[in-house]
């Protein structure tokens, strides 16, 4: 087949081009609009023309339109970030997101409409949006759509603040999302609204269902399970689960995307076809109909971003069979990604959308061809068949980019696919056959246990699993090149299989090739060197230090017992440097000694005093210990004369734990003393590097 044959392929791949170049670049990369017209125009009279010959030219054009309209696009989506004045006082603004309950706090999204200054109101608008946090008392009293009067003066979301941390701001700025603040108790409610009566009136249907869901199924576990597959709501499961169905290739089953609306999708077609409704003089009603159900389903989740993906394109795939019964899936797919781009042109941006779009076009283009390696006689062991390909196609097709974003690969993928998938179809009926019928208590109750017991087999099945040795690759490290190297490498070996051409396996090889050098390349000063650093942690003190490949951190209890604070300032920074993420893996031994009030730790001829408690350090002045780097942990250190003590160190850290005054005051009494110092609370993470 030809490429001409998928116009929106390149259309939607010329667009995502432009938005992209766009964002990195800015808008030096787009041509004047002035200019955009008369491209248009030409490229119409050529069209026109019908003439072979104008083809490259009309190539040229379609990629010029197309690429600026992208970039263009993004400069219309994008709100610009302003600086607040100085004398602001608080601004109001109104939810358009549903809060989300955290441990300690409510995080809701703001729209800005009016700030007030010292000199009075100004508008707001256009400005962005706030991410803010309410205590969760006051918090919980919100909803979506409500207007507030807020207190302060927001600040600019902040950079990651340690090597290979979650880029937040980032994530955030996708969203038009460009400031940040703590807002507690000074706030006040001033009136409810209604930016989307849509997405309104799906909150409160999804919030219903929640309730019936929780009415029927007591087990948490199950329930939690239920709720994330059928309806998107994953506040209930814990982390224990999240890791189980993680380690295992599963967890996609918890997210409602792609897999979920196929399969309402595939199962409504089923039972048309089997009343043979699916013929071309009903081809209409049964588009009307799909669409019907799908948006009905997406009415279900509350609109969620994922979920609303997934339902435009296989709207696009049921319209296309009413339209184009001879078209191909292809086509159907880019159209469908074009209009969500023109939408929102930062989805591009969006690895769910990026995972969803690669998962479906591998699982269309390489399925089938890996179905025809071999023709299973019994149906059971056909089925298993088609599964094992379906998830070898999507694995493919993702892994690369789920490597580059989770850092992780699943050994025994399908294995679990073999009993997630058909499991995961099961509970998806069984949950909206429960919602269908939860008026009637005796039907609803019968699903409620027989869901529960297929929940509680599949979460035993998935631990299990998750078990197995080598169950999950961890600390995987891939840039963006070396993830663009694998899909290389993928797309030669596809064409040399298609193809039989030996240059295409060449290809392959010499991408493959170029992966290595990439990653020795990258972690090669790693095994040849040495590292002590002082984590940005927000209120702990975190201390890593690097052999090699072997880390060891010491830090207060408080961290140590943290999983997420551990994955959340650590596992990055591990990650890059080859190392072993989890604190519990640590290999590198330390020579260290306590002493009340501290430690003292010498490391590949480095002296490390760290300095945590509160006590009387007067005979530390009797000690005759050269020390390079004196840490200091909840104000342990708060006076110039204690800090005299301590004139003969090297270098003074002053972590989180510290309170911002006595941070300052010692940073300036040690430049008095001609100590260098550093702040990680105004500097950021702390770093010595040095080779053997």
């Amino acid at each position: 087949m030809k490429f001409q044959r998928f116009p929106f392929v390149r259309f939607a791949f010329f667009f995502a081009l432009g938005v992209v170049c766009r964002h990195y670049l800015g808008e030096s990369v787009l041509l004047p609009v002035a200019i955009l017209p008369l491209l248009l125009v030409v490229y119409i009279w050529l069209l026109w023309q019908s003439s072979h010959s104008n083809r490259h030219v009309l190539a040229i054009l379609s990629f010029l339109l197309l690429f600026n309209l992208g970039g263009y696009r993004l400069s219309m989506f994008l709100m610009a970030p302003e600086e607040f004045p100085h004398q602001t006082e608080g601004y109001i603004g109104q939810l358009i997101q549903e809060p989300q309950v955290k441990d300690n706090t409510v995080r809701v999204v703001i729209e800005l409409s009016e700030l007030k200054t010292d000199v009075g109101w100004r508008s707001a608008k256009g400005r962005g949006r706030v991410n803010a946090y309410f205590s969760k008392e006051a918090g919980q009293a919100l909803s979506y759509g409500d207007v507030v009067w807020i207190e302060g003066k927001p600040a600019h979301t902040t950079a990651p603040a340690n090597p290979g941390e979650f880029d937040y701001r980032n994530y955030l700025a996708y969203q038009n999302i460009h400031y940040q603040q703590f807002v507690g108790h000074n706030f006040s409610l001033l009136r409810s609204g209604t930016p989307n009566w849509f997405v309104a009136k799906s909150l409160f249907v999804r919030d219903f269902c929640v309730g019936q869901v929780g009415k029927y199924i007591a087990n948490p576990k199950s329930r939690a399970v239920v709720l994330a597959l059928v309806l998107g709501v994953k506040d209930e499961l814990d982390n224990e689960l999240i890791a189980s169905f993680s380690a295992t290739g599963a967890m996609h089953v918890l997210a409602v995307s792609g897999l979920h609306v196929g399969i309402i999708y595939l199962i409504f077609f089923g039972l048309v076809k089997q009343v043979r409704l699916n013929r071309k003089k009903y081809r209409w009603w049964m588009a009307i109909a799909s669409l019907m159900v799908l948006w009905s389903y997406a009415l279900l989740t509350g609109l969620s971003p994922s979920v609303l993906r997934a339902v435009t394109m296989f709207s696009f795939v049921a319209l296309g069979k009413a339209l184009f019964r001879g078209g191909n899936i292809y086509n159907t797919l880019s159209l469908s990604a074009l209009v969500l781009l023109l939408y929102n042109p930062y989805l591009i941006m969006s690895v769910g959308f990026q995972l969803s779009f690669l998962a479906v076009f591998g699982i269309v283009y390489l399925h089938p061809k890996l179905y025809g390696l071999w023709q299973p006689r019994h149906w059971l062991a056909d089925k298993v068949w088609s599964i094992t390909c379906v998830s070898v196609a999507a694995q493919l097709a993702t892994g690369p980019l789920s490597m580059l974003y989770f850092h992780q690969f699943p050994t025994y993928f399908l294995v679990s696919n073999l009993f997630i998938i058909p499991a995961a179809t099961l509970i998806l009926v069984g949950g909206l056959g429960l919602l269908a019928l939860s008026f009637w208590s005796a039907v609803a109750t019968l699903l409620g246990v027989m869901l529960n017991g297929t929940v509680v087999a599949v979460n035993w099945l998935v631990t299990q699993v998750s078990h197995f040795p080598g169950s999950t690759i961890d600390g995987v490290y891939l840039s963006i090149l070396d993830a663009w190297l694998l899909y290389a490498v993928l797309i030669g070996v596809i064409l040399f299989w298609e193809l039989h051409r030996k240059s295409y396996l060449q290809f392959a090889l010499a991408m493959a090739l170029a992966f290595v050098l990439s990653q020795t390349y990258h972690f090669a000063p790693y095994q040849r060197s040495y590292e002590f650093s002082v984590i940005d942690a927000s209120r702990q003190s975190v201390m890593d230090f690097r052999h090699g490949f072997q880390s060891k951190a010491l830090a207060d209890e408080v961290f140590l017992a943290d999983p997420e604070s551990q994955q959340f300032s650590l596992h990055g920074k591990r990650l890059i440097s080859g190392a072993k993420q989890g604190v519990a893996d640590d290999e590198l031994t330390l020579a260290s000694a306590s002493f009340p009030g501290g430690s003292l730790t010498v490391f590949e001829g480095k002296t490390i005093l760290w300095l945590n408690e509160l006590v009387d350090i007067h005979w530390w002045s009797k000690v005759q210990i050269p020390v390079d780097y004196l840490v200091l942990s909840g104000n342990a250190i708060s006076r110039t004369e204690q800090l005299e003590h301590f004139s003969h160190v090297q270098y003074i850290v002053l972590d989180k734990s510290n309170s911002r005054w006595v941070s300052r005051y010692l940073t300036l009494a040690a430049k008095e003393m001609g100590i260098p110092v550093h702040q990680v609370a105004t500097n950021g993470y702390f770093s010595s590097l040095w080779k053997r």
